[in-house]
């Protein structure tokens, strides 16, 4: 086989071959090999014997190793940082959905604008943002009192500049309603009604105004009902897995049965981090949820992996209100309960964070997700976990050509060691959180191979920006 002779095509490519290859869209595993041209899948050969060298083409050899379309991270703050973006891609991200909690990113004064100076300085991996309400739509609009209801006018103002983010191309609207508890319900209904308008998701931060707080999670499921859109529910192990995650479900469950599109994500982890002048962190919030200050870690300033005491922790909130605390708490258990439930997607929630600062989730979910919930404890068979962190999330994002293995996709592809991955990241004071996992062979992000034999490719960034 010379310059290649596949179904008679003639012309320069990759071949990543020897692939135990995963299409989570038909949720089969086959043994075959991938034929990528330019940024595309251009055919799938089943179990085919390619030889060592091909004339135009560079060989991948994946040693009957998985090959499955690279991750998509439907819930992240990677906001166009690119140290951020390399620990995404260690992982095997390839397509990353920012803007979450309510945060657009920012880098830029709007969508718009961030596409396109993401275009113009290049990035590692895809990228695609929600319009962030309760931080940045409230505050073009004047609502800057996060405490504080708007007004009709503001949040008229609000719905304009959603409609403008949406028409050039942000993938739905994120709500942090924890971080602005002033937003009434009229409001949140309303500004979602528009993304619903679009037909595009809304991804939400319940507002969870104290533990077994349900009708928080009931306003959030109400959005589906009322408006039609598609709810996204954030990051449930760090809303819910202290308990309490069997009635979420449960609640979940019954919307879903109702015909109301309902999806959720979660984490791999039940620490969980935000801003130190957050809402999260006022006085009532510590009180209701009968936090001692010796569970909170600085993850970043002057105290980056100290624990805290109160005068460090007043410290923090108000002189590093920007930098992160980790909040030691929840469950374990919860988090399996939430990522064996039907169609719960994987997120990592990453954040900005300087080298040796932040959470290891940003640097370690996905292969912590396999080697827990695949490997070690069988919760889940590794096409299914496979589908939850692509198909999926390309299915609720409306990425119609990406999280899928079929002819004509793009060649955003992860070939990884199902035995052998495991995260190596961990929380400041204790480790390392930026370390890269284990288990990882090669990463193409739009045809290019970014990841090869476990090392970075240098320089190779095809990220592109996803318009929806």
């Amino acid at each position: 086989m010379d310059r290649i002779q596949i179904n008679g095509f003639m012309k320069k490519g990759k071949i990543i071959k020897n692939a135990s290859i995963i299409d989570p869209e038909a949720c089969e595993q086959f043994l075959g090999s991938i034929v990528i041209q330019d940024d595309c899948i251009k055919e799938i050969v089943r179990e085919s014997c390619i030889p060592d060298a091909v004339d135009g083409f560079e060989i991948y050899d994946a040693r009957g190793h998985v090959l499955m379309p690279g991750i998509i991270d439907v819930h992240a703050h990677t906001d166009g940082c690119y140290f951020c973006g390399e620990k995404e891609l260690a992982q095997g991200v390839t397509t990353v959905a920012v803007g979450n909690c309510g945060i657009s990113p920012a880098c830029a004064s709007s969508i718009k604008e961030f596409y396109l100076l993401q275009e113009e300085k290049g990035f590692n991996i895809n990228q695609t943002s929600f319009t962030g309400h309760s931080f940045t739509l409230r505050e073009k609009a004047g609502a800057v009192n996060c405490y504080r209801s708007a007004t009709q006018s503001q949040i008229d103002a609000m719905k304009d500049f959603a409609r403008k983010d949406l028409l050039d191309g942000a993938c739905g609207i994120s709500f942090g309603i924890q971080y602005a508890p002033g937003t009434t319900t009229d409001e949140f209904m309303q500004v979602a009604r528009v993304a619903a308008e679009a037909g595009k998701p809304v991804a939400v931060h319940t507002r969870l105004n104290f533990p077994n707080d349900w009708q928080s999670l009931k306003e959030t499921l109400d959005v589906a009902k009322n408006t039609g859109a598609d709810v996204i529910v954030s990051h449930l192990s760090y809303m819910f897995a202290d308990g309490q995650m069997d009635r979420c479900l449960d609640m979940i469950a019954d919307y879903q049965a109702k015909g109301f599109r309902i999806w959720a994500d979660s984490g791999m982890y039940t620490a969980f981090n935000t801003m130190a002048g957050s809402t999260c962190y006022d006085q009532d919030q510590i009180d209701a949820n009968h936090w001692d200050y010796s569970q909170f870690v600085a993850a970043n300033g002057i105290f980056c992996g100290q624990h805290l005491d109160k005068e460090k922790f007043e410290y923090m909130r108000k002189n590093e209100p920007d930098c992160c605390i980790i909040c030691f708490t929840g469950v374990e258990d919860d988090i399996y309960k939430a990522l064996t439930f039907p169609n719960v997607m994987v997120s990592s929630d990453s954040g900005r964070a300087l080298p040796g600062q932040g959470h290891p989730q940003d640097a370690a979910v996905f292969a912590r997700f396999f080697r827990i919930m695949v490997h070690e404890k069988k919760l889940l068979p590794l096409t299914e976990a496979v589908r939850r962190c692509t198909y999926i999330p390309a299915k609720v994002l409306q990425l119609h050509d990406r999280g899928r293995i079929r002819t004509g996709a793009k060649a955003d592809l992860l070939v990884f060691n199902p035995e052998t991955i495991k995260e190596n990241a961990d929380f400041p004071g204790c480790g390392n959180p930026d370390l890269p996992p284990d288990g990882i062979d090669f990463v193409f992000v739009n045809g290019m191979c970014a990841v090869k034999d476990g090392k970075r490719v240098p320089e190779c960034n095809g990220g592109k920006i996803i318009r929806i």
